[in-house]
């Protein structure tokens, strides 16, 4: 199939191009956002035109919750105009593609204890600009997709790494500071809520269920439908753990530290998500263990230049 990919260019992006590639599918890349705007309805619906999909891998938006943080209109304009924009661009075509939303589990906010782990029909309470605005993205992505009759799935990943990941990210920016600690430019790992415990999933693996629920929704499998699918591994560890590895790893022998300015007081404790449905709709399970993606983070940063 034709698979168009907004988003392109970013982390996750990048990856999907060499997975779908991979199996066969003719992928057509969309551009940076610096020369497509998402939200740009004329620039979309010309995109449309010009590329004619089978299905579309909707990437494109913004995807750091600092980044958000900083500017809530900016991910309001981009997240779920952009969506909007490119679901009204395609509801007039003879046969509509079948579009992969790539959401986020910040829209279960904080979750209770007893709700972990969370499946899709959590409580759904996001408090910070990003949760909130994918929270709105996959709302108009399922009131267009039921008004006009389109096959949509909005995903609700979990946390996901791998090399190539931008620093501000959680692991790579330990992965950094380690790195940092074992050259001698810093006496201690700086670490912010350590004992906070995630999911974490091998952004190939991310990309693999990604692929799965495009040909399933290509392949007719689910044709019609709106859902909403959880992609997680369904294993916390701690950020704690996390750091410990990346510092074996990389032979750093260096305390860790506490730094108040890293701490966030409103962080969750725990976030774990249940993938049983997409297991149930694709087969899908993850298979990259996590001490491989860490060591391969660490080696990725090794080898950047200066």
């Amino acid at each position: 199939m034709r698979v168009l990919v907004t988003g392109a260019t970013g982390f996750v992006g990048r990856w999907l191009l060499r997975e779908l590639e991979a199996h066969g599918h003719e992928v057509v890349p969309t551009p940076d956002m610096d020369v497509l705007d998402i939200a740009d309805a004329d620039a979309v619906r010309s995109l449309m035109d010009e590329t004619a999909p089978d299905a579309i891998a909707h990437l494109a938006g913004m995807a750091f919750a600092g980044d958000a943080r900083r500017d809530p209109a900016e991910a309001m304009r981009v997240n779920v105009g952009g969506t909007a924009v490119l679901l009204d661009a395609i509801r007039h075509r003879a046969r509509p593609p079948v579009v992969l939303v790539t959401g986020s589990s910040e829209v279960y906010g904080r979750p209770a204890p007893g709700d972990l782990p969370l499946r899709e029909d959590a409580p759904l309470l996001p408090v910070a600009p990003y949760g909130l605005s994918k929270l709105a993205q996959e709302a108009i992505a399922l009131e267009l997709a039921g008004a006009h009759d389109l096959t949509v799935v909005v995903t609700r990943s979990f946390n996901h790494i791998g090399p190539g990941q931008r620093a501000d990210f959680v692991v790579p920016a330990l992965a950094q500071r380690v790195l940092a600690a074992r050259g001698g430019a810093a006496a201690a790992v700086r670490i912010g809520n350590a004992d906070v415990r995630r999911d974490f999933t091998d952004v190939r693996d991310v990309v693999r269920a990604y692929r799965l629920l495009l040909e399933a929704g290509a392949g007719g499998a689910l044709r019609g439908r709106r859902s909403i699918v959880n992609v997680a591994s369904g294993r916390a560890v701690s950020i704690r753990s996390i750091a410990e590895e990346l510092m074996r790893l990389a032979g750093c022998v260096a305390p860790l530290h506490v730094d108040p300015e890293l701490v966030r007081a409103d962080d969750p404790p725990e976030i774990t998500g249940d993938a049983s449905l997409l297991r149930a709709l694709t087969g899908w399970s993850p298979v990259i263990p996590l001490e491989r993606t860490l060591a391969e983070i660490v080696a990725d940063l090794e080898g950047a230049p200066e």
